[in-house]
């Protein structure tokens, strides 16, 4: 890297240089009042008799660097060459002196003896390129517009308004200063550093932004150009501005199988691409891919109707955090040209049950289950087909992301939880659908009324049986699914709290089955929301496809009546254990005390790895102990044990040895390994553990 104090002129001008504003930077976008500024310190200049410090400019030399011509790539500082060219155009359109145009045109605009693709001396972002140019080229028309052309004209006013003869005023630029930063490297990932480091203290890029720089950063400009133009100009076609970094996170979830936090998108996109020595070029392409998926996810057109009514329907359901399983599923079934309806359907029914009964692991329960169903089917263990689906759904290791079944799902329906109205539509337009197969109104039309309102008139609570008896059943009964009903939007708004004769009435002409069979109903009070509660459950679970039995047990189903607290050899690998504490680990008659499970695989390492380093040295090499995913690994499947920290999560270091031992891992797993482990060491006779139940 080289630093070099020069003015902005000397920078500029010279023999058939080329500046080239790489095409996924940002666009130009100086305001008229930051020109406005410059100005104003270009004329405080000549008066304090002072240069004024006009920032560094940042830029590595292309490939194409020859006899013939400069090729720089500017990574830092193109909204101020853009803003002092814009300047120079304005003067050599303003002053007399020929001699003076054609100084600015060939030393500071344009490379007369280049070809086409250099003579323009700063090659601009391809949104500004052909305004500037025309500009250069002396084209410039009254009905440009942009900020390349804002600025512009408002230099030749403040030159005008100034008094100053443009010649003087040409002869005040040398007077900026500016550093030169010359990186004097072909190391893209030199490159890429210094620009995350330029962006992280100005105004912040986006992820996407980031990226985006990343996956198209070259030494060669036309390379630049093609890989922005095939692949992120259509990205961004497709997807739009507003959700790529949306899609980003989606995309690298989808494939690392794991949470993504939006601070951390960035980073772990680039670890991912490391890990895997991905090609850009394949990423890009990749991502071109499946954007026109994902934007038939956020659209709600994915030219099928009967889809088009799911994702719908699903995101009412709060979905996004399975668009990631959304996106695989659809390009995996265009693919492999199977039918995405009923796969669909499944989802929004399980996501349906899910959402109402308020499974206790929340959002992160959900992302859990959309991970492993993406990770089972890229591993081949499952298909991506409605049953294989429908099985893993089902059985779920995990009881907060379960498929509630009939039981959970009716109970949960008939007391007043707030997302029974939150999701009331979804349930219930469910119910019409099932029973009519048919929609009277769109699915966007359709409002969720409460019955009894949710703010009580006195005659709501006179009717109910005075202030305490409504109070109890406002309590008890105001969001069940008995005290819902869907209407059209323009009968909600007139409805509000009006005593129930009044509400009758005015919902005398309304089509929905679910709602026109309470018309009937002279009062509107507890016990007829208890009566349609049941009613309205039982036909819910019918209309909602409920999960197949279960044939594997939930991982987090406890009882420890039957679990004997005490000693138990490594090699048992059968009792159930999750849930317990492990209190040591004896080798060979020494006992070494541990306080968790993620101690037992650490503290065993280091026994043996005292015993034959080589041996232990060959076992991490061939990746003997490893998980049955490649989410970090590059070639071959994630270690248990590794010399780079960052192939294993919340990597342990093993005693004071340059090795590291996976850290977040369960009871089970960490008995499991520990069992290989020692097995190679001929000591499983010879290892024991004391284990304990966990104290409250």
């Amino acid at each position: 890297m080289k630093a070099t104090e020069t003015t902005i002129l000397k920078f500029i001008g010279g023999e058939d240089k080329v500046f080239i504003i790489p095409p996924f930077q940002r666009n130009y976008e100086w305001t008229i009042e930051q020109c406005e500024e410059l100005f104003d310190d270009i004329l405080n200049a000549v008066k304090s008799k002072k240069n004024h410090y006009l920032g560094n400019i940042i830029y590595y030399e292309g490939e194409n660097n020859g006899a013939s011509f400069s090729e720089n790539i500017l990574i830092d500082g193109q909204q101020r060459v853009t803003t002092i060219l814009l300047l120079l155009c304005a003067i050599r359109d303003i002053t007399t002196d020929d001699t003076l145009k054609k100084k600015i045109d060939r030393k500071y605009l344009k490379n007369e003896d280049s070809d086409d693709s250099y003579r323009v001396r700063l090659k601009q972002t391809d949104y500004d390129e052909g305004c500037f140019e025309r500009l250069v080229d002396g084209n410039f028309g009254t009905d440009e517009t942009g900020k390349i052309a804002e600025n512009y004209r408002r230099f030749k006013e403040l030159i005008i308004g100034s008094n100053i003869d443009p010649k003087d005023l040409f002869e005040i630029i040398p007077k900026l200063e500016v550093v030169e930063v010359n990186l004097q490297t072909s190391a893209l990932e030199t490159v890429q550093t210094v620009f995350e480091k330029i962006n992280s203290t100005g105004k912040p890029l986006s992820a996407a932004d980031l990226l985006r720089n990343y996956l198209l950063i070259t030494n060669n400009a036309k390379e630049q150009e093609r890989l922005y133009k095939n692949y992120w100009v259509k990205i961004e076609e497709i997807i739009t501005t507003e959700h790529i970094s949306e899609f980003v996170k989606d995309y690298l979830i989808m494939k690392i199988c794991e949470d993504v936090e939006k601070a951390e998108v960035y980073k772990d996109f680039k670890n991912y691409v490391l890990s895997y020595n991905l090609s850009h070029e394949d990423v890009l392409k990749d991502m071109r891919d499946y954007a026109p998926f994902y934007n038939a996810i956020l659209t709600i057109d994915s030219k099928n109707a009967k889809l088009d009514r799911e994702l719908l329907i699903l995101k009412y359901l709060a979905s996004s955090d399975m668009y990631c399983l959304f996106m695989y599923i659809l390009k995996r079934c265009a693919d492999e040209k199977t039918d995405t309806v009923p796969i669909f359907n499944l989802i929004r029914c399980f996501l349906t049950r899910f959402r109402i009964v308020g499974a206790s692991g929340g959002g992160g329960a959900l992302r859990s289950v959309v991970h492993t169903l993406i990770e089972k089917m890229q591993d081949n263990q499952i298909k991506c087909t409605f049953d294989d689906i429908q099985f893993e759904l089902s059985n779920s290791s995990s009881k907060s992301g379960r498929y509630p079944d009939d039981t959970d799902f009716k109970e949960a329906l008939m007391i007043s939880k707030k997302q029974n109205h939150s999701y009331g539509r979804a349930i219930l337009l469910s119910i019409e659908e099932f029973e009519t197969k048919n929609l009277p109104v769109d699915f966007d039309d359709v409002t969720i009324e409460h019955l009894m309102p949710q703010t009580p008139s006195d005659w709501w609570i006179k009717n109910l049986g005075g202030k305490d008896k409504a109070e109890h059943t406002y309590n008890n009964y105001l969001n069940c699914i008995g005290n819902l009903a869907p209407l059209s939007g323009a009968y909600n708004s007139e409805n509000s709290n009006k005593p129930w004769p009044e509400k009758v009435k005015i919902m005398k002409d309304v089509q929905f089955k679910t709602t026109k069979e309470i018309l009937t109903k002279t009062d509107w009070n507890e016990a007829a929301i208890i009566e349609r509660n049941a009613n309205l459950a039982d036909r819910a679970c019918k209309a909602i496809l409920a999960p197949i039995p279960r044939t594997r047990p939930y991982s987090s189903q406890k009882s420890f009546d039957d679990f004997v607290p005490g000693i138990y050899p490594i090699t048992d690998l059968d009792t159930d254990m999750n849930g317990t504490d492990i209190k040591s680990v004896t080798i060979e008659g020494k006992e070494f005390a541990l306080e968790s499970w993620n101690q037992l695989l650490v503290k065993v390492s280091e026994y043996v790895l005292k015993i034959d380093s080589a041996k232990f040295d060959n076992i991490v090499k061939t990746n003997l102990l490893h998980k049955d995913k490649k989410s970090k690994n590059p070639l071959e499947f994630d270690p248990i044990l590794s010399e780079d920290k960052t192939l294993v999560n919340a990597g342990k270091k093993i005693g004071a040895s340059k090795y590291f031992a996976e850290g977040n891992i369960s009871c089970s797993r960490a008995r499991f390994f520990t069992n290989q482990l020692i097995q190679q060491y001929g000591l499983v006779d010879s290892c024991t553990i004391t284990v304990d139940i966990k104290s409250e």
